[in-house]
């Protein structure tokens, strides 16, 4: 019997010490000190973290640049040259729990989602169409916001684009099963926060061929600045539970009847999203202009910025004067 409590005892201390151990190590997300660069737009929910980059040439329209999953706002640092170069006013920022943005305890759910570019929006008064770029699930995040005010934009512009992933559904419905129990989704955001983001396989770039490709040491360093504060694992797996990032066609397909110019940029080694997910698009969105990058892996966006950066100035540019 005594060994019987002892193991019991021994299980609890194995399981709740480093849970224990890590929740005390997690600093408290109010105090997230903005860096030098970039601002915060003061939102209902809180701080929503920006940057602003402007052109020396501009041509007076503004394109902002919505990002994925896990990866903050960081992985727009190659291709906003291109952009600013070609004449365009760039704006790129961080989701909540992502970042230097505040962590809210609120569900991340799709409206979420869309109602905070919307706010950000009227925050920065921009009254213009804009043109929207969205990367992974920031391509339905675009694609709803477009769908919802379509009076508001230019052009939609989508990097591998999450929403089409009918497969990775039905692969990964058990685990989100497991994270709608209270006790593990908690236990895992704080003790294997690594396990919502894939570790650090999913941080190492598959490629260093491009000049202007964002160095490993600053994505690891930024990856480990946002897993410093408390909420990053909890946004992940609220917005796991709460956004149906799998399965977005129907969405895809309103959208493609509104006659909004579009673009799509996909790699056809994608491991995230698999390029399947374009022939749905393609015909789902008929008018969409589209590239396929050969050999090219779900770190697009920051591994290849120069491949990136050029098919999305062409795009604009053409969306611009109109052709």
């Amino acid at each position: 019997m005594n060994y019987f409590l002892y193991s019991i005892f021994l299980i609890l201390v194995i399981v709740f010490l480093p849970y224990i151990y890590y929740s005390v190590k997690l600093k408290n997300p109010s105090k997230i000190i903005k860096p030098q660069y970039g601002k915060f737009a003061e939102l209902k929910n809180g701080n929503i973290f920006y940057q602003k980059f402007t052109s020396d040439n501009p041509l007076g329209q503004i394109v902002i640049l919505v990002h994925g999953f896990s990866t903050p706002s960081i992985v727009w640092k190659g291709i906003v040259p291109y952009l600013t170069n070609a004449g365009y006013d760039v704006i790129a920022y961080d989701h909540y729990g992502r970042g230097f943005s505040s962590r809210p305890k609120v569900d991340y759910t799709k409206d979420f989602y869309i109602s905070t570019l919307l706010e950000l929006v009227d925050y920065l008064k921009i009254e213009q169409k804009i043109h929207l770029v969205g990367y992974s699930m920031g391509g339905p995040i675009v694609g709803y916001f477009a769908n919802e005010n379509p009076n508001k934009v230019k052009s939609v512009n989508f990097i591998a684009p999450a929403g089409y992933m009918f497969k990775k559904k039905s692969q990964s419905s058990f685990y989100l099963k497991i994270l709608n129990i209270k006790f593990v989704s908690n236990y895992i955001s704080i003790v294997f926060p690594s396990l919502m983001y894939g570790g650090s396989s999913s941080i190492a770039l598959t490629t260093e061929e491009d000049e202007n490709r964002l160095s490993q040491d600053e994505l690891s360093r930024v990856y480990k600045e946002q897993m410093k504060y408390e909420g990053f694992t909890r946004s992940l797996i609220s917005t796991a539970n709460n956004f149906n990032l799998f399965n977005t066609q129907k969405m895809f397909k309103e959208l493609g009847k509104k006659n909004i110019n579009a673009s799509v940029i996909w790699g056809d080694a994608d491991e995230v999203v698999p390029i399947d997910g374009l022939r749905y698009l393609k015909s789902d969105y008929p008018n969409i202009n589209f590239k396929v990058v050969d050999k090219g892996h779900h770190d697009l966006t920051y591994a290849l910025p120069s491949v990136v950066g050029k098919f999305l100035c062409k795009q604009l540019i053409s969306f611009s004067n109109g052709e």
